[in-house]
């Protein structure tokens, strides 16, 4: 009888020690699967849910007199600003990173596809730059000092008075795919280093009339 036991007692540990096995090497699987193709930090980047949550709404100085429009059309997000009077706005959309902790991650991956079907400006204006299309990240540290990532779309052709905003020209009504690890770019990677909490990304355009859309937005994390 003990040795019945003794011999039932064995078989139940090796299946235990076999479960848990199989059990450690699913979650390295997952881990190491994580690690080889990466977290994306944005939720709904291609808007195809027809429903803009978890991103909210941005406008500045936007007045009554002023025509806007900030919503999902067909699958991708527009942002509309019309009868501006010659005056600066901005009309978009943010999204909360949470403050996302990247001090040991190894590549931080933009991407996405930004549109302009219009910009009344010729340049990019004259209060340190105004772009039809212009995604943002915002980094902070520990003391809630900022680092602010830009890349600035204007039409091709446009006078360009602000170089140093990061500025690329594209041609109208078509979708260009811009892509960055920002993780290996020394200058950016520098200020990431020291600023290494994501706290949000901010899309959209300002100027005064104009017209834009963003898709596919991610931002995929090492």
């Amino acid at each position: 009888m003990k040795k019945f036991k003794f011999t039932l007692s064995l078989i139940l540990i090796i299946f235990l020690t076999i479960g848990f096995s199989i059990a450690q090497e699913e979650k390295e699987e997952i881990i190491i699967e994580e690690e080889i193709e990466g977290l994306d930090l944005i939720q709904n980047g291609n808007f195809n849910t027809n429903d803009l949550t978890p991103w909210e709404i941005v406008l500045i100085n936007i007045k009554e007199s002023n025509y806007y429009e900030a919503n999902i059309f067909v699958d991708y997000f527009m942002w509309v600003r019309k009868n501006s009077e010659a005056d600066g706005g901005f009309v978009g959309i943010k999204q909360s990173l949470g403050n996302f902790d990247l001090r040991d991650k190894k590549s931080l991956k933009l991407s996405f596809d930004i549109l302009i079907s219009l910009q009344e400006l010729d340049s990019d204006g004259w209060a340190g730059g105004e772009y039809p299309a212009q995604v943002a990240l915002i980094f902070t540290n520990e003391n809630n000092e900022e680092y602010v990532y830009k890349k600035c779309f204007i039409l091709k052709g446009s006078t360009i008075n602000y170089p140093e905003n990061n500025v690329t020209e594209i041609e109208g009504e078509d979708f260009y795919n811009f892509e960055i690890d920002l993780m290996e770019e020394p200058e950016i990677y520098n200020n990431i280093i020291s600023h290494p909490y994501l706290k949000e990304i901010i899309i959209g355009g300002s100027g005064w009339d104009f017209v834009g859309a963003v898709d596919n937005i991610s931002l995929i994390v090492k």
